[in-house]
């Protein structure tokens, strides 16, 4: 097969592509945590070379989101229960420096598109279209975060909510987690309006203890209907040697 050259603004273009498609497959849930991604397969897949996969996956494990197994390529990080715990810990602390900083910056076009998002979250949950939720929550955010007028901390912001985005994309097209996120918006939006620091801070740390608890319970939900998935039958003590086939007509 004829390899095309390609220049390094192309090769560029096209590593920065691959991170995309794949960053956004890991955060959203749809390449599961422990998956193994392997250069060959990825770059058959991708129809592209190794070298723009290669790169992408060395910037996606520095950012946390994949770990390397020396020659048998990167495994997609699965968080565990304290990893949440800590994760949210870490992400309200600086939600709500970034908060505090937006309530300070905040422009009036900015607070109308706050109040719109709130507006279109009540028209949602009023049709029932609860997937539109997570653009919505994205959006929500997303506008604080760039009130900040610090890139530094927008981009630490964004990476904290990404790493929770396929937990809270499972759960909250549901109506109790779609109300339970608008309600939370609300309280952040009128606490940045008070202009009252300690307002802000309780808004931002109620919104995202709710989030965490309800994460933490539907990870345990899940793990529970595994379980009882994987166990169809009832394990017995049984003599060495027993024949433990299932015998025929079901018995």
């Amino acid at each position: 097969m004829k390899v095309l050259k390609t220049t390094k603004k192309e090769t560029n273009s096209l590593t920065e592509r691959v991170y995309r498609e794949l960053r956004t497959a890991i955060i959203t849930g749809k390449i599961n945590g422990g998956t193994r991604l392997v250069e060959s397969n990825l770059a058959a897949d991708m129809k592209v070379s190794r070298t723009p996969i290669r790169e992408a996956l060395h910037t996606l494990s520095l950012e946390g989101l994949l770990y390397s197994i020396p020659r048998a390529g990167y495994i997609v990080e699965e968080m565990s229960d304290y990893d949440i715990q800590d994760l949210f810990t870490t992400r309200m602390t600086i939600e709500q420096i970034a908060a505090c900083l937006a309530m300070e910056k905040i422009t009036e076009e900015e607070l109308k598109r706050l109040e719109f998002n709130i507006q279109e979250t009540d028209e949602v949950l009023e049709s029932g279209l609860t997937e539109k939720m997570t653009d919505l929550d994205i959006e929500f955010h997303g506008i604080i975060y760039k009130a900040t007028r610090s890139r530094t901390l927008f981009q630490i912001c964004q990476t904290l909510s990404d790493h929770t985005l396929k937990y809270r994309m499972a759960m909250i097209h549901l109506p109790v987690m779609s109300q339970k996120t608008r309600d939370g918006h609300h309280r952040i939006y009128e606490a940045i309006l008070s202009g009252v620091r300690s307002n802000v801070n309780e808004a931002i740390q109620s919104h995202l203890q709710l989030a965490q608890e309800d994460i933490m319970d539907l990870l345990e939900r899940q793990r529970h209907e595994a379980f009882i998935a994987t166990d169809t039958r009832v394990l017995m003590p049984v003599e060495h040697g027993t024949n433990l086939s299932p015998k025929k007509g079901g018995q």
